[in-house]
């Protein structure tokens, strides 16, 4: 399965790529009067301005750092969603595209992340990443 390695502050995310549209680096994020701590704000994406949202205040008490290696992950709409209802999620670097087996052995998921947006977490390359539960992540973002 083709899948992308998202660097966070809190670890890495593997998700599918046919789940990211596009990865951008990050210029500006416009506020946006969210009562979500983990929205950063909005950007403007092919005529259209789409959340992005960190994944790491999502999921832990951490907060993202955005640098010149920051990057926005454009993901597609979740199933069951308008097909205009794009988000982004902020990385600490561009993603690492892998080609893994579809029978992952999972591990812990890390002490730092709280496991409600979390599905499962394996070891990539000797590192964990963890994997969203994407139902839980709909429910969030939309």
């Amino acid at each position: 399965m083709h899948t992308l390695l998202i660097n966070m502050d809190y670890g890495s995310l593997l998700v599918p790529s046919v789940m990211v549209a596009e990865v951008l680096p990050v210029k500006v994020i416009y506020d946006a009067d969210s009562p979500r701590h983990w929205v950063l704000g909005r950007i403007h994406w092919r005529a259209l301005s789409i959340s992005v949202i960190s994944f790491e205040r999502l999921v832990s008490n951490l907060r993202p750092t955005r640098d010149n290696y920051s990057r926005v992950a454009v993901f597609y709409p979740l199933a069951g969603h308008r097909q205009d209802d794009y988000f982004g999620v902020l990385t600490t670097q561009d993603p690492r595209s892998l080609l893994v087996s579809e029978d992952l052995a999972t591990c812990a998921i890390p002490d730092n992340v709280t496991g409600r947006y979390i599905a499962s977490a394996t070891e990539v390359h000797g590192r964990v990443a963890t994997i969203p539960d994407v139902d839980a992540l709909a429910t969030a973002i939309y």
